[in-house]
């Protein structure tokens, strides 16, 4: 009787495997398969059908340099500047050396710029420590400060089995720079830690959104943002937010009308 239970829940399992296997098979060849077909809707000019497709295949929960920059291309040749400037952000947030997409994103928020209403002073900038962690990743910066603490405590270790003379005197001396690396390695992680996972950053994804003095549409505007403008989340009341721009204003937009970062 247990040889029989047991062969049954064997094969039961073994039944299910073969099951999840199929399905995760079948998700990834229609990942696949829509992701193509964005392409080819998009070498075709039909750009609107190519942003269909990608966006199904970002719905599906893929998350990709590759994927984020063709969708900033085709929103940006389908005349959709928020949502551009908000796909290459995230091309840009997985690799920071994707130069096409950094050239991409200049070239859209300047159109932005030009397509905006809004003349507000400062809004486009960014705190300074934030524009000196943003280019780069977490793991970056991670691998970075990991190789210069090996390499402090190597260069600990011949200090202390070097003998005095010229040679333990260079190696104080590139003990004493790999250390202030060091230092400048671990406040640049820790910024960009924070940077990710304290600060709420957002896209305005409409060409221009009028922002209210409170989260309901009677609330008179305050002032307006353009398409692609980075503002900060401080604040979520239902379905809308309180964000805030680098000049200080602050004020409560529609949480739809945003993509988060």
């Amino acid at each position: 009787m247990k040889t029989i239970t047991l062969t049954l829940a064997f094969a039961l399992a073994f039944t299910c495997t073969n099951s999840a296997r199929a399905q995760s098979g079948e998700l990834a060849a229609s990942k696949d398969a829509t992701f193509r077909r964005g392409n080819d809707a998009y070498f075709h000019g039909r750009y609107q059908e190519a942003v269909e497709a990608y966006e199904q295949v970002v719905a599906l929960g893929v998350r990709s340099e590759d994927l984020f920059y063709n969708l900033g291309n085709a929103y940006l040749k389908a005349n959709q500047l928020g949502p551009a400037i908000y796909n290459y952000e995230r091309a840009l947030d997985l690799d920071a050396a994707q130069e096409d997409a950094a050239f991409n994103l200049r070239a859209a928020r300047e159109a932005a710029r030009k397509k905006g209403e809004d003349k507000l002073v400062g809004a486009e900038g960014m705190p300074v420590w934030m524009r000196v962690v943003q280019p780069y990743s977490v793991g970056a910066l991670g691998w970075l400060f990991l190789g210069l603490y090996l390499a402090l405590f190597t260069i600990l270790v011949s200090i202390h089995f070097s003998a005095p003379g010229f040679l333990r005197v260079g190696l104080w001396a590139a003990f004493a720079f790999v250390m202030i690396g060091t230092a400048l390695s671990a406040a640049l992680l820790g910024g960009r830690v924070y940077l990710a996972e304290r600060v709420e950053q957002a896209i305005v994804l409409p060409d221009s959104v009028q922002v209210k003095e409170g989260p309901d549409p009677n609330y008179q505007a305050v002032f307006s943002v353009h398409a692609g403008l980075r503002v900060r989340v401080t604040e979520k009341e239902q379905d809308w937010v309180r964000v805030r721009l680098s000049n200080g204003l602050e004020g409560w937009i529609k949480e739809s009308d945003l993509g988060r970062l």
